[in-house]
């Protein structure tokens, strides 16, 4: 990969509220001193909303959450993840409103972790570890390495503003500037399947939860159809 500045602004972008306030944002690196304050965004709405977590149990182990939050910080260390920020006129007066965390994902290479021992955490390594079977975006592209979405969230009172399409934007272009050729991931719910379709993104492989559900001997239960895997090239 190659060498780049960091941490650097990715984009601003403004929207108009039913009300017509106008919400500027900005999203940027994640800078050194906010990676626990990412983290602990992640640990928040996060894990008690999102299929994967919500499954495992993670939000109700207070170990588990330990576990991911271990998990997340050797992730964001890695200097690859996105963090989107509501910001006064005057720019210095910021709110963190959303995050996407990120990492380089590569071929028959599975992710350095901790060997969880919480119930919930070795749930989620299981699933994890069925759906990296999946080698749709390596086939389908012709890579043996791609930037991976490890966890996108948005904070509730600032959702409907595509935030989340908005870094996915910005994930392809920090993709294509460290020289990988492909950004994509495993998108679980329905409202973050939209969201990659409108940032222009493919699904390249889609199962039935009840079908994934019995390939990992777990019961999901979640009123989103499929689970997908979306990619897009940004050479």
């Amino acid at each position: 990969m190659t060498s780049r500045e960091y941490p650097k602004v990715w984009s601003t972008f403004e929207r108009i509220t039913e009300d017509g306030r106008t919400l500027a944002f900005i999203i940027e690196d994640i800078p050194e001193v906010l990676w626990s304050t990412a983290v602990e965004f992640m640990l928040g709405n996060y894990i008690r909303e999102d299929v994967w977590w919500t499954t495992a149990g993670t939000a109700e182990d207070p170990q588990a959450i330990e576990e991911y939050r271990v998990l997340l910080t050797s992730i964001v260390k890695q200097k690859m993840s996105l963090a989107c920020f509501l910001t006064e006129s005057d720019g210095k007066e910021r709110k963190l409103v959303g995050v996407n965390m990120c990492m380089v994902q590569e071929k028959e290479r599975f992710v350095e972790h901790n060997p969880p021992k919480t119930k919930a955490g070795l749930l989620s390594l299981c699933m994890f570890s069925e759906a990296m079977k999946v080698t749709a975006i390596y086939d389908k592209n012709d890579v043996s390495k791609y930037l991976m979405g490890a966890g996108l969230s948005v904070s509730p009172e600032y959702r409907g503003h595509g935030v989340a399409v908005e870094l996915l934007k910005c994930r392809m272009l920090l993709a294509k500037e460290v020289g990988l050729k492909v950004t994509g991931g495993i998108f679980t719910s329905a409202s973050a399947q939209r969201s990659a379709e409108k940032a222009g993104m493919e699904c390249v492989y889609h199962i039935p939860y009840k079908q994934f559900g019995e390939q990992c001997k777990i019961d999901f239960n979640s009123t989103t159809k499929d689970l997908k895997i979306f990619a897009i090239k940004v050479e």
